[in-house]
């Protein structure tokens, strides 16, 4: 048995990302790498753009940091595709990365009944729509995100008589999308809940680093695994339940807002899933990895 782990051929062109050790980013996938050779597999990392990759040699492609797929976004579907039809098993499955790829997802989400952290959404050609409408919600401080994005790459904190200088600078066709502030990030911090195999795996909290406000380590935010209350965990196990996917994975990024979780971002794709502070979680996914296979 073979498993392609899915790796970037390079960090994405935008990122900004101020790291010492590039190779510590892939942490998780030698983690990954290490659990199936445990269990007598052999896998092995692949770049999802690798021309000269042949899907048909792996009985499961497994996405993981394939973080550049942002920078050409309808040749990573491309290659979704293109695994699919080989008969290796995509991991997520196809259908929930077309529709994670794109920040629409959070659209679904909210008539699914999933709590969201609201939003606006537009181009720098809908400027007036967009702060009419962020007026008339009555937000004061603002966060601006690309509708394509990873890392927290491209994600501004602004204000609503900035935000118009802040479009400017956008390239007019790009589409993003801009949030309320919630000032939980900041004390409780943000929340990731991870299920692997449909059952919950484990939780982490993330804050940011003093004068920062992005939950990310790295930007110098924390990371730190957290115990979840029943409450929480059952909240967020009911958002899983809506969703109209069989996930290997999935990584939820909830903060309170008005005292219950709402989404900031579900990651399908490439999320970091910190397998270093959740011993087993590993081990975890290469079982339910095998386990759908097993079932095929």
């Amino acid at each position: 048995m073979r498993v392609a782990v899915l790796r970037c051929e390079r960090l994405p062109r935008f990122v900004t990302w101020e790291i010492s050790d590039v190779e510590s980013l892939f942490g998780d996938d030698r983690r990954l790498i290490e659990a199936f050779a445990e269990r007598g597999v052999d896998a092995e990392p692949v770049a999802w753009s690798d021309p000269a990759a042949d899907w048909r040699a792996y009985d499961a492609a497994v996405l993981r940091s394939t973080w550049d797929y942002v920078d050409r976004p309808a040749r990573f579907l491309e290659t979704a595709a293109a695994i699919e039809r080989s008969g290796c098993m995509l991991l997520n499955p196809p259908d929930a990365v077309r529709w994670n790829a794109d920040k629409r997802y959070l659209d679904d989400l909210d008539r699914l009944g999933v709590p969201i952290v609201p939003l606006v959404r537009g181009t720098p050609a809908d400027a007036t729509r967009i702060r009419a409408a962020i007026t008339d919600s009555g937000w004061r401080e603002l966060v601006l995100k690309p509708a394509v994005g990873v890392g927290g790459s491209g994600v501004v904190r602004t204000d609503l008589a900035s935000l118009e200088d802040v479009l400017q600078a956008i390239p007019s066709g790009t589409e993003v999308m801009v949030q309320p502030f919630v000032d939980a990030i900041l004390d409780e911090g943000e929340l990731s809940f991870i299920f692997v195999g449909g059952a919950l795996s484990h939780v982490l909290r993330k804050r940011p680093a003093k004068g920062d406000f992005r939950a990310h380590g790295i930007y110098g935010g924390t990371v730190v695994a957290a115990a979840a209350s029943a409450g929480d965990a059952a909240e967020v196990e009911a958002m899983l339940a809506r969703l109209p996917f069989d996930l290997l994975y999935a990584r939820f990024d909830v903060v309170r807002v008005d005292g219950r979780l709402a989404v900031l971002e579900l990651e399908l794709i490439e999320p970091m899933l910190y397998f270093d502070l959740a011993p087993g979680s590993a081990g975890r996914l290469a079982d339910a990895t095998l386990a759908r296979l097993a079932g095929a």
